[in-house]
């Protein structure tokens, strides 16, 4: 039996909200939870490798990588994900990339077959700003992929 397979964008600002509406979602759906987080100050070190999983260097070369900050964000994903495991009783894959989030997520999707991809939109001051000047992760997806996303408002003033 084939499970569906839902992928869901983890940022530090948004994700209890939008992890949980994600999960939420899988358990009525029985599917499983794809959770990315994808730091866009990094790249791959090998622009070949689409799995996002090799190693990864900084765009800044000035910049001091923190390795005890990136364990520390992993390691609090992963007790989000062990949490929506056991209160939701679902499947929960974490994986953490590097890149441009709307490109790693959409090649997650279809590395998965996902049926939808879920993420969040931020309402804050900054966001618009962020938008107009980028384009957001939301807008990207939703103009570039086959599958059905799900935006998830997110105030910022959401404790």
């Amino acid at each position: 039996m084939t499970t569906d397979t839902i992928v869901v964008g983890a940022h530090t600002r948004t994700a209890d909200t939008v992890l949980s509406t994600a999960a939420r979602f899988a358990a009525r759906l029985s599917a499983q939870l794809v959770v990315v987080q994808v730091d866009d100050s990094r790249v791959p070190a090998d622009p070949d490798d689409a799995s996002g999983r090799g190693a990864t260097v900084s765009l800044d070369p000035d910049e001091y990588d923190d390795v005890a900050a990136a364990a520390a964000d992993r390691s609090a994903l992963e007790a989000t994900a062990a949490r929506l495991r056991t209160d939701a009783q679902i499947t929960v894959d974490v994986r953490v990339l590097a890149g441009h989030p709307a490109t790693a997520l959409a090649r997650v999707a279809a590395d998965t077959h996902a049926v939808m991809i879920v993420v969040g939109s931020s309402n804050g001051p900054a966001a618009g700003l962020k938008a107009a000047l980028h384009g957001s992760t939301a807008s990207f997806l939703m103009h570039h992929q086959l599958v059905p996303i799900l935006v998830v408002p997110v105030s910022e003033a959401r404790p």
